[in-house]
């Protein structure tokens, strides 16, 4: 049985430590969090990192500025990793044994079963930390790719473009219809089937939409019906970006 210390509590620490606990071949040793929810530490549970027990692999779940001052308080013999999909394996210049488990999902606290069928993007310096790695993902039920740090933050660039931006155009969508009394059921087939399409079909083929014909009438009416100047620069700056896509 391998023993694993998880560093951090927020979302990806906490659902990590959560799920590692219940595995068979894995045993949560440590869980660190500085703070916990009304003071309550659970059970392997810690709020002092100075004094970390021995393990086989040591999870860095915290943010990507806090990754190198933590990975300070290892011990350099020991294989430790993080969770970023934007830091390069570099960050732990000074231990031999290092890597990186990058679950390519949106994670949130409250999810069952999230790290189910969820790609991890996974490297290590070592071949058997990288093995160790290929079994954690896959008592997770998730699946891995091996990739170097270049190739993970192409990854990660890509998922903020359609995860991040894409959430948040849904809601400049959803903040016109409230503020218009249009209910918003209206646009959630449309959007239930344009997130079936953009994953059965290439997304450059299926555009459609005033900026794609260069509908010069319409993209003029909706500019018009907006009145806050941040919301007109990010629609002409789509809108250019798609026609300059076509040229």
């Amino acid at each position: 049985m391998f023993e694993v210390t998880v560093i951090g509590n927020g979302n990806v620490g906490t659902q990590l430590a959560m799920n590692i606990d219940a595995l068979k071949d894995f045993k949560l040793k440590e869980w660190f969090g500085r703070s916990w929810k009304n003071k309550k530490i659970p059970k392997n549970g810690i709020d002092k990192i100075e004094n970390l027990k021995d393990a086989d692999l040591f999870i860095i779940a915290v943010s990507d500025s806090s990754i190198q001052n933590i990975s300070k308080l290892i011990n350099k013999n020991h294989f430790l990793v993080h969770c970023s999909g934007a830091t390069s394996i570099n960050v732990f210049n000074k231990h031999k044994r290092s890597g990186v488990l990058f679950p390519v999902q949106s994670i949130t606290k409250d999810k069952n079963n999230i790290f189910e069928k969820t790609p991890f993007c996974i490297e290590a310096k070592k071949e058997n930390d990288l093995n160790l790695l290929k079994k954690l993902v896959l008592s997770l039920k998730g699946r891995y790719k091996c990739l170097n740090s270049t190739e993970r933050a192409n990854v990660h660039l890509s998922a903020v473009w359609i995860n991040n931006f894409v959430n948040h155009i849904i809601y400049k969508g959803k903040k016109i219809c409230d503020e218009n009394n249009v209910p918003y059921s209206i646009i959630k087939p449309l959007l239930k089937n344009t997130i079936n399409q953009v994953l059965t079909n290439d997304p450059f083929i299926i555009q459609t939409g005033p900026a794609r014909r260069e509908d010069e009438i319409t993209l003029k009416n909706h500019l018009n019906l907006m009145n806050n100047t941040d919301d007109k620069s990010l629609y002409l700056a789509i809108t250019k970006s798609i026609k300059k896509s076509y040229e």
